[in-house]
């Protein structure tokens, strides 16, 4: 049986069943998830995808695959929801495009603009919401009453907050020991719970078990192969173990699927300075401090500014140096 209706009385969909509809692995939703990309919003016992998360999993899905860079999309579906709730007319009525650069809503009264994408996407909600309903008639493998993934996510969840407490009230080593807990526990419910692998592993890293921490993160990519944040990390150890030339190809892998991540510039631009890589470097730094610059300051955490500043003295030097020789 379909999950029941949440709190507000709107039926929910499972992960599987959504996955099913848009052809998205259980494992890119669950990162989606976790990451706070795109969340499920049922406000039932065991929660689940209402049919406003639906519509954003359309629309994410079909400005990311025309590559639109992941920040725009994100800034996309936020103004998207905060209108969603504001629209008079039936939700089925609603017809939702990308059109160079925009994103709109049309509806009886007119079309208004929700915000920027790259691509053009033309969908009706009312034949979304026939295909969803497609989607629960088909047969399904049977599945125990307790739903793993929402338990599994609800502790890793609780693993994040209580990280993020410790780190605030500079907790000593020791409370972290309860952070690691907790995130096994949720893979003991979910072994293919690939987040909770990729926090494990860079809390392991953090404390200097590097070996455990290369199998976690080895563990998160097996299960998604497209996750970069586990392989960022990977590229990361290669690069503090002096492994240059792995570390090179790793961050490289990283930016051919997530060419917006940050992070990544900063890193492969520190490994190809130790190749000699100088002007490969500097196209990676100065990318890298633009992205952050353009960031809103509420992104901008003292550690991404530190290496922003690092990067622009880095490239300071280097400038002097190519015109003094």
């Amino acid at each position: 049986m379909p999950l029941q209706p949440d709190a507000l009385g709107e039926q929910c969909y499972r992960a599987s069943e959504v996955s099913r509809l848009f052809g998205v692995p259980v494992s890119r939703l669950r990162y989606w998830s976790q990451s706070g990309f795109i969340r499920p919003t049922g406000t039932g016992k065991r929660g689940g995808y209402r049919f406003t998360d639906l519509i954003s999993i359309k629309v994410a899905k079909g400005l990311l695959d025309a590559g639109v860079p992941l920040q725009r999309v994100r800034r996309s579906l936020d103004a998207l929801r905060r209108r969603l709730p504001d629209i008079e007319e039936p939700l089925a009525a609603l017809r939702i495009r990308c059109d160079h650069a925009r994103v709109l809503v049309e509806e009886e009264a007119g079309a208004f603009e929700a915000d920027t994408g790259q691509l053009v996407l033309d969908f009706s909600v009312g034949t979304l919401r026939t295909e969803a309903a497609q989607v629960l008639e088909l047969p399904r493998r049977s599945s125990s009453p307790r739903d793993a993934e929402f338990s599994a996510q609800a502790i890793f969840l609780r693993a994040r907050e209580r990280d993020a407490q410790c780190r605030a009230e500079r907790r000593p080593v020791a409370a972290f020991d309860e952070v690691e807990a907790l995130y096994r526990e949720a893979l003991e419910v979910d072994p293919e719970f690939a987040a909770a692998w990729t926090n494990l592993g860079g809390l392991l890293a953090e404390h200097g078990d590097l070996e455990e921490a290369r199998d976690a993160f080895d563990e998160a990519l097996k299960i998604d192969p497209d996750q970069p944040e586990a392989q960022l990390n990977l590229s990361e150890l290669a690069l503090r173990d002096g492994d240059f030339e792995l570390s090179i190809a790793g961050f490289r892998r990283v930016l051919a699927s997530a060419p917006e991540l940050l992070e990544a510039h900063y890193g492969l631009a520190r490994a190809l300075l130790e190749v000699g890589g100088k002007s490969q470097a500097v196209a990676h730094l100065r990318r890298f401090c633009e992205g952050v610059t353009r960031l809103p300051a509420d992104q901008r955490d003292p550690e991404l500014e530190a290496q922003a500043h690092a990067a622009q003295a880095v490239l300071t030097e280097l400038s002097l140096g190519a015109d003094g020789g």
